[in-house]
């Protein structure tokens, strides 16, 4: 039996897989701060309007989401917000370390009181002023602030369960 101070091999395993994702994902995003959930299997679908259907992307592999170093922008540009000024905005990170190729997948997420604040009439004008994220069968249906329609499909559904819970409270989460 192991003791409090005790390091078993599965929690030492989880601690190396924690620090190999995190030091990926700074490879790709340096403003990672803390890893909040992975999962081993994830596929993404993006949803096409003209067709309306489900078309199955290149991207599938481990999935890592994570909290981000961000920046507010300053409060007399609140309207002039760029897309590149976004990209610092964002809080948290989604990352797909894709197995199909070396390309990875990523998504920005941002409170969406905060989006509303600094994005009102959303970005460019575009009249997107929220991201959406709802549990729908088997996919987590993510809306961006582009407008697109992405489905990540999770292997394990008691993962699936935990990342759209996540998911939901980084949308709605008032405190960063």
């Amino acid at each position: 039996m192991a003791t409090a101070t005790e390091i078993t091999p599965q929690k030492a395993l989880e601690l190396y897989r924690n620090a190999l994702n995190f030091n990926v994902i700074n490879r790709y995003d340096p403003s990672i701060k803390q890893l909040l959930y992975h999962t081993s299997h994830c596929v993404i679908y993006k949803f096409e309007d003209e067709t309306e259907e489900w078309i199955k992307s290149d991207y599938q592999g481990s999935l890592a989401l994570y909290l981000r170093d961000f920046k507010l922008p300053q409060q007399n540009n609140q309207t002039q917000i760029s897309f590149q000024d976004l990209q610092s905005l964002f809080c948290y990170g989604l990352m797909l370390f894709n197995r199909n190729k070396p390309e990875c997948f990523s998504l920005g997420f941002l409170p969406n009181n905060i989006t509303k604040h600094f994005l009102p009439q959303g970005l460019g004008g575009n009249g997107i002023d929220e991201m959406n994220v709802e549990l729908n069968d088997n996919l987590i249906i993510v809306k961006n602030l582009l407008g697109e329609i992405y489905g990540l499909w999770v292997f394990n559904e008691a993962d699936r369960m935990k990342l759209f819970k996540l998911l939901e409270f980084c949308l709605k989460n008032s405190d960063v």
